[in-house]
């Protein structure tokens, strides 16, 4: 018997990962509809002067096995370079690299509330499961683990920028797994010479021609028909419809609560963040060297600010500084999200000088709006099943499935096998898939 038509909505990395993994196990009937007019999503690039630059910001995390495994997979893994990043805390308009001895010990916030964020460091580190937080709030994490005085200097103001929410509304079980990975401690890895992103898409893109996935972009879907419960098939903007036994939603949640047309309690508790971000190239040297910034004074219009050429120093011309300021904003309804560029440009301009004490003065500016970027992690917040509620042949993948995890370009790709191991599972097939990426380790760290 042949297998079953299996469309995925959306060629992002969740798409990809899930259409790989059910080629790879033989099914010949596997299509990938995407709007966009490459796969990749979020983790998509722009091209400007021969040079590629990524929408937002993105690094490699080494413990991130599903995104090493993929990497490998294409055969870039060995051209990764690993450099250890500088994480500045802008507060009040001075800068603290907590990382770094002295500034620790000035960062206004008493020794015994420094000591005691040693201790929730260390404590977070050395705990893999937070399954025993996921009722229980940020706040909570870390007025037990830590003190008050921890949450106010600190993570309060990180969550705001973030999710724009206090700890009081935020999972700890998030908050507890994000500290485990040492983002901003551990080594990040970058590819010199392009953006790594841009490798790694294309880099699928081709895993999946030669697995002959059909992929269609430029193909905007209308609406999923359904008869009793189950989607019988996908029409098209283009007034085209294509035949599906198996759905594989990788979409957000609200898009595909549009396309069913079905009220969907138990997706309403998901929400996600927008961001607004903006890239600056100049050639005017910035100090101090800094690669991600926090902009925890809560009074400028950016959330955070990063120099990508401090990560990877190839990105862009020689001599260039490449400069990505940021802000999450609550939705893409919010009112920022619809300034138009020059008024966000100037927005940003101000709060680099009010940080730095001078103009920036870009020779290339672009500014991107993403609207629908992350699941926000609430407090009490609980993954959807991978198998929908309602229609018995939908699958679903995407990173609103991977909590307490920290949303990554990997929990992307992990959630795609894992509603592919979902649907291979229910028709009697299997995929050695994710014991592959559960067991893949670096071999080595080259340093950049």
């Amino acid at each position: 018997m042949p297998t079953p038509r299996v469309t995925v909505l959306g060629g992002g990395l969740a798409g990809m990962a899930a259409a790989y993994a059910l080629a790879r196990a033989g099914w010949a009937r596997v299509t990938v509809v995407e709007r966009g007019a490459t796969l990749g999503g979020l983790a998509g690039t722009f091209e400007t002067d021969g040079h590629f630059y990524p929408l937002a910001y993105h690094h490699i995390l080494q413990r991130d096995q599903c995104l090493l495994f993929f990497l490998d997979a294409i055969g870039a893994l060995p051209d990764v370079r690993w450099r250890k990043i500088s994480m500045i805390f802008e507060l009040h308009r001075h800068l603290y690299d907590l990382a770094h001895p002295i500034d620790f010990l000035r960062f206004p916030m008493s020794l015994g509330d420094k000591l005691r964020f040693v201790r929730l460091m260390l404590r977070c580190y050395r705990k893999s499961d937070w399954s025993d937080w996921n009722d229980r709030s940020a706040a909570d994490l870390v007025d037990e683990w830590g003190g008050p005085g921890v949450r106010q200097a600190i993570f309060d103001p990180l969550t705001r920028l973030k999710f724009n929410r206090p700890c009081h509304d935020v999972s700890g079980a998030w908050l507890g797994a994000r500290l485990h990975f040492r983002e901003g401690t551990a080594p990040l890895g970058y590819i010199p010479g392009t953006n790594w992103t841009k490798v790694l898409c294309e880099g699928v893109t081709r895993l999946l021609a030669d697995a002959a996935v059909d992929v269609r972009p430029s193909t905007s879907v209308r609406s999923l028909v359904a008869e009793d419960d189950r989607v019988t098939h996908v029409e098209l903007d283009t007034g085209g419809r294509l035949e599906a036994d198996i759905i594989v939603s990788t979409v957000p949640t609200e898009v595909y609560q549009a396309l069913v047309a079905t009220p969907r309690p138990d997706l309403d508790h998901v929400r996600y963040t927008a961001v607004v971000s903006a890239m600056f190239a100049t050639k005017q040297p910035v100090t101090p060297t800094f690669y991600w910034m926090n902009l925890a004074s809560l009074d400028c219009t950016a959330s955070g600010m990063f120099m990508l050429n401090a990560l990877n120093p190839t990105i862009g011309a020689p001599g260039d500084t490449c400069l990505n300021v940021m802000t999450h904003v609550p939705s893409r309804h919010d009112a920022f999200f619809r300034q138009s560029d020059d008024a966000i440009l100037g927005g940003y301009l101000a709060d680099f000088h009010r940080v730095f004490g001078f103009e920036l003065d870009p020779f290339w500016t672009q500014v991107n709006r993403l609207a629908l970027y992350a699941p926000v992690f609430h407090r009490g917040y609980e993954n959807p099943p991978v198998r929908d509620a309602v229609f018995s042949n939908v699958y679903c993948a995407g990173n609103y499935r991977t909590f307490p995890s920290i949303a990554s370009t990997g929990t992307a790709l992990s959630s795609g096998v894992e509603a592919a191991a979902a649907v291979l599972a229910d028709h009697d097939a299997t995929t050695d898939l994710p014991g592959r990426i559960e067991r893949f380790r670096l071999a080595s760290r080259p340093r950049g």
